[in-house]
């Protein structure tokens, strides 16, 4: 009985440690390809407050269809001055890491054509890591709004716009 409970601690504890993902694993640029279009990603680290939480993940984004860009937002700025919009310092995605035994991150995306919420992004991003050089990057702009409106007895009704972005799509680590 002491050896099964011992080999359930050393069992338990080495998927721990191997189920431990950071903030530095989702570091770097990031590409998917579906269909005709391709699109990237680019996430570095960074730490500022917005609407009221540290963010520690910064980023922009490119869609290109049939090898023409259509968006090309990843030239970002790492610093970003609180109470100016994010596309105006060119951040187009903020991700909070919450936990270090989490394997995926909420992320606002700030698309540049749909303009969600007047250009203040929305929180529909989840960005699920698979492996080192894996990421699955889905879209729900449902529970974006829903995020954004919860609460506000205020708010009028908003209806889902849809995305220029791929909504679900398997990226793998370019750089």
């Amino acid at each position: 009985m002491k050896k099964l409970f011992l080999f359930l601690v050393v069992l338990c504890t080495c998927v721990g440690i191997n189920a431990q993902v950071s903030v530095d694993d989702y570091i770097g640029t990031w590409r998917g390809e579906k269909g005709d279009t391709t699109f990237t990603i680019k996430l570095v680290k960074g730490e500022t407050l917005h609407k009221g939480r540290t963010v520690k993940i910064l980023g922009g984004y490119s869609v290109s269809v049939k090898g023409q860009y259509s968006d090309d937002y990843l030239k970002i700025n790492t610093h970003r001055v609180y109470g100016i919009k994010c596309p105006e310092q060119n951040i187009y995605i903020t991700a909070s890491y919450f936990s270090y035994y989490s394997k995926s991150i909420g992320a606002t995306l700030y698309d540049q054509r749909k303009k969600h919420f007047d250009g203040n992004g929305i929180p529909a991003c989840r960005i699920d890591y698979i492996s080192k050089n894996k990421i699955r990057w889905t879209l729900n702009e449902n529970f974006g709004i829903w995020k954004m409106i919860e609460g506000d007895e205020n708010a009028e009704e908003v209806h889902p716009i849809g995305f220029s972005v791929p909504t679900d799509i398997i990226m793998t680590r370019v750089e």
